[in-house]
């Protein structure tokens, strides 16, 4: 018997998209839920018999409609057209729908398909968030600027990029995906054009680009290709894109152009303008080429500031001498500050093979828009606040989108003077504080400004500005997208030193009676302290507090240095005795009185002691220190004194406060001190102000438990054996022992762990005491189903954590074959599965070559004898399938994660 393969006489679909806009009024709570779709083909004009001028649309919100073809645009491959077909549609609410449309047929002869290509439908699908436009904004999926039909050489790096720009300013994401033949009905035969037989060469797409590299196509053919573009906001995932593209691959001996451009990635100020040179040539050995260049992507396309590229190309583009250079200028405004890049997609094609449109080379410039930084920041002092104020008017602060909200306004303690790069916006994780409540926009004598009363004399304080500017909903003002400056310059001020400074909480000695500690100060500044309003005589009072506090009533007096005049010597220096520093840290705090005043001048800055702490592990101890103290520190000495040892050696230098000492001896006593390097950064105060802790010993023990095995579980279906026989029904459990893991080598047992409910707590079922036994085979109570863990034990019994954990579950088997002969003749006369277990239904269509149903069932056992729903028998042929099949799982009946599809042949003989 002859079986005689499905071939239509006209080939058609090439590529294809689907583009989904918000039509509706965004501010119109009654005209929200309006979209229109833009089905995108690309076809051969020879095909006539097989020409659209309509195609039915799926909405995804259960209805259908015919779309008539609304343009024929001619395309840069010749015998190619793309035609759109438009219309406007009403969704009953907001939400998340999955638009398709599918058309038979495909081009014959598809290599990565296979030679039954033509019998395939062809299918794409947009999904498509209809958001509430009140809280989120309007939405538009995203877009392609780029032709979906290319060509390339064998042994020539192919590239293409497909332009994508989305109007929204939604940031994209690219992944190459399965071409369908029905709505999400991936091709089984499908694979990328670099992996069929005898293919060459690496296929990339970059995700954040969408640039496609084939680094080299190796058989001549014609190829599909389909990817997904992805757009986001917020981080929140919005729509996806399918486009379906094809590339003509030839048997030809050509290099493709080469691009030239002094840079892929482009940060401007909004008000500045974007301007390069792009100069294309063709490569050394293809001495007669001309070049045509083209470039496309979203600034094109702006209404108020269009990008352009000079000169202008011939219409259509001609080719040109080489090397052929245009100019890239684009004057950005603030509507078109985004925190997403705009991508420009160069692309350059010659002349040469293959015919008649030759080889392309694609490059893409990024550009990044970011407000502008607010200017002219100064600060002052007056009494004991902080003025800070600057430029008005900000240069987007009249924009409408986005919308100007205000200023931030940051502090620090200290200079941190980097200079703003223009792709570094704001000012998170630089060690500045944020000061403002919110954004600030308050004005006086034809600035802005902010007031700083939060300050303490003697300190220098660093500020920083940044705009923030968002897009927001008209009706409502909701915030969906912010965007920071690119933070102002630094000012710097400081606050007049009329008060005296502690400068040294100093621990000299450790002891539970006998402890000291160093406390050292300095006395106001002179010409910041005025005598004649603050008389003598001038009394300096020491206080002391047990621990790490800034409380004032925690404090009691210790000493007191009064001095007549305020240029008299006096002691800045006190050695605290008699304290128990191996328990306490302690606080200290030194006032000024004035002219025998019962109050303090000014509020006083305590500042405590360093307080060492720590913890032992195995052959380590984790040091860790706190203080609090008016200064900033800024690094940390630590000093260990080893076992036996009388005398401290300097370890390391570290500039969190905290550390580990490791490669210890267990049981040994190990002691160390830190001391603290801090400064005012104030010009007249000492620095680096160097206190050291109190002594600290420790001794590491085995407290470490091993690290866990590396489980892995074998069950019934993965041994290939019968799931239908009680005594297979047991699972196999092995484990990489923890020396293999991680170099534990003093495990001595390991625990088994099993529960049947992944959510319940396991049981131990199993301890191997020998470290010589691997494997454990164990049958649960009920089926094969459940949850394993192992731990490891050392010997000092230390029991690890639990190790991955490994859940069996019904293993599922569905198996269907390719072809069946309904014969009639009692063999094989019904298409049923070759392998079934565990599967409760399935919901089962079998469709025609024109995408008709002929068949349905939700029998798992499908018994399809090849008749169609009316009881007719079908001829001869190829048959697809597409179904979902519903398993018992550990957690009951549910659909497999992916659905099944295929081809059926159906022989018969008629």
């Amino acid at each position: 018997m002859t079986v005689l393969p499905l071939v239509l006489t006209g080939t058609h679909n090439r590529a294809g998209e689907i583009i989904v806009e918000a039509e509706g009024d965004c501010n119109n709570v009654n005209d929200q839920l309006r979209v229109c779709a833009t089905i995108i083909t690309y076809t051969e004009t020879a095909q006539t018999e097989v020409d659209r001028d309509s195609l039915e649309i799926i909405w995804g919100d259960g209805t259908r409609e015919m779309i008539g073809r609304t343009e024929i645009i001619p395309t840069s491959t010749p015998g190619i057209q793309r035609n759109e077909y438009r219309m406007c549609h009403r969704y009953p609410s907001f939400g998340r729908y999955v638009l398709s449309f599918q058309d038979v047929n495909r081009v014959r002869n598809v290599r990565n398909i296979g030679a039954q290509s033509v019998n395939i439908p062809f299918s794409v699908f947009t999904s498509y968030s209809l958001v509430n436009p009140i809280v989120n904004g309007c939405n538009t999926s995203p877009q392609l600027s780029q032709e979906p039909i290319d060509n390339a050489c064998i042994g020539s790096v192919w590239t293409h990029n497909p332009g994508a720009f989305d109007v929204d300013g939604d940031s994209l994401a690219f992944e190459f995906t399965t071409p369908t033949f029905a709505p999400r009905a991936p091709i089984p035969s499908y694979v990328l054009p670099n992996q069929i037989n005898g293919a060459t060469g690496s296929l990339e797409i970059n995700p954040r680009t969408g640039q496609i590299t084939w680094d080299s196509p190796g058989i001549p053919g014609e190829y599909n290709l389909a990817f997904m573009v992805k757009s986001f906001r917020n981080g929140i995932p919005l729509d996806t894109l399918v486009r379906d593209m094809q590339v003509f691959v030839d048997d030809c001996s050509n290099d493709p152009p080469v691009i030239e451009i002094d840079r892929e990635e482009i940060c401007v100020v909004a008000g500045e303008v974007v301007e390069f040179d792009v100069v294309a040539t063709a490569p050394l050995s293809d001495t007669e080429q001309e070049i045509f260049l083209t470039a496309s992507g979203r600034p094109f396309d702006l209404a108020d500031n269009p990008a352009t590229f000079t000169p202008v190309n011939a219409n259509p583009p001609a080719y040109e001498p080489d090397p052929l250079r245009r100019r890239f200028r684009w004057q950005t405004t603030c509507n078109d500050i985004s925190n997403q890049e705009y991508f420009i997609v160069l692309r350059a094609v010659d002349d040469g093979p293959p015919r008649p449109s030759g080889l392309a080379t694609l490059r893409s410039v990024s550009i990044r828009v970011v407000p502008p930084p607010p200017e002219d920041v100064r600060a002052a002092v007056e009494d004991e606040e902080i003025t800070i104020n600057w430029e008005s008017p900000y240069a987007c602060e009249d924009n409408a989108n986005p919308d100007f909200l205000g200023f931030t306004v940051w502090r620090r303690e200290g200079s941190n003077s980097f200079v703003p790069d223009t792709c570094e916006t704001g000012l998170a994780g630089r060690g500045y504080t944020q000061i403002s409540d919110g954004e600030v926009s308050d004005l006086a004598d034809g600035r802005y400004f902010f007031i700083d009363d939060d300050v303490e004399r003697g300190r220098t304080y660093c500020y920083r500005v940044v705009a923030v500017m968002a897009r927001i909903t008209q009706s409502t003002g909701f915030i969906f997208e912010e965007f920071e400056s690119i933070p102002s310059q630094e000012v710097c001020v400081q606050l007049a030193r009329d008060i005296p400074l502690l400068t040294k909480v100093d621990v000299l000695s450790t002891g539970a009676t006998d402890g000291q500690i160093d406390v050292c100060w300095v006395l106001p500044d002179p010409l910041s302290l005025d005598t004649l309003q603050n008389p003598g005589p001038y009394r300096y009072v020491l206080s002391r507090a047990v621990g790490q506090t800034t409380e004032p009533g925690a404090f009691s007096e210790i000493a007191t240095y009064t001095s007549p005049f305020f240029g008299d010597a006096v002691d800045t220096c006190y050695t605290d005795q008699n304290l128990d520093t191996e328990a306490n840290a302690y606080s200290y705090r030194i006032e000024l009185f004035v002219n025998n005043e019962n109050e303090p001048l000014g509020e006083a800055q305590p500042a405590s002691s360093v307080r060492l702490g720590g913890s032992p592990t195995d052959r380590a101890v984790d040091l860790t220190w706190t203080e609090q103290v008016p200064w900033t520190n800024e690094s940390y000495d630590v000093f260990r004194r080893l076992p036996g040892a009388t005398t401290y050696d300097s370890l390391t230098t570290v500039s969190e406060a905290s550390f580990r000492d490791s490669e210890l001896v267990n049981g040994e006593t190990y002691c160390y001190f830190v001391r603290a390097r801090g400064s005012y950064n104030v010009d007249d105060i000492p620095s680096p102000l160097l206190n050291r802790s109190q002594e600290f010993c420790l001794v590491p023990i085995d407290n470490v438990s091993p690290c866990p095995p590396q489980l892995m579980v074998e069950s019934v279906c993965d041994r290939g054996v019968d799931c239908t026989v009680d005594e297979n029904l047991f699972n196999i459990i092995e484990w990489v022992p923890s020396g293999e893991v991680c170099g534990d080598d003093d495990v001595v047992t390991y625990r088994i762990y099993f529960t049947a409910d992944s959510s319940a707590a396991p049981a131990l079922v199993a301890q191997v005491e020998s470290t010589d036994i691997l494997r454990f085979d164990h049958t649960p109570p009920d089926g094969i189903v459940g949850c394993y863990t192992i731990t490891a034990v050392d010997a000092n019994g230390n029991e690890s954590l639990p190790s991955n954990q490994v859940c069996v579950t019904n293993c599922p088997i569905y198996d269907l074959p390719n072809a069946f002969t309904p014969n009639g003749d009692g063999d094989n006369d019904f298409f049923v599965p070759r392998g079934l277990c565990f599967i409760e239904r399935v919901e089962f269509k079998i469709f025609n070559r024109w995408g008709q149903l002929v068949f349905e069932t939700q029998d798992p056992g499908i018994r399809w004898n090849g008749e169609n729903l009316a009881g007719e028998s079908l001829p001869s042929g190829t048959y697809y399938y597409v179904g979902t099949v519903f398993e018992r799982r550990l957690d009951g009946v549910a659909a497999s994660e992916e659905p099944v599809s295929g081809y059926i042949e159906l022989i018969t003989g008629r």
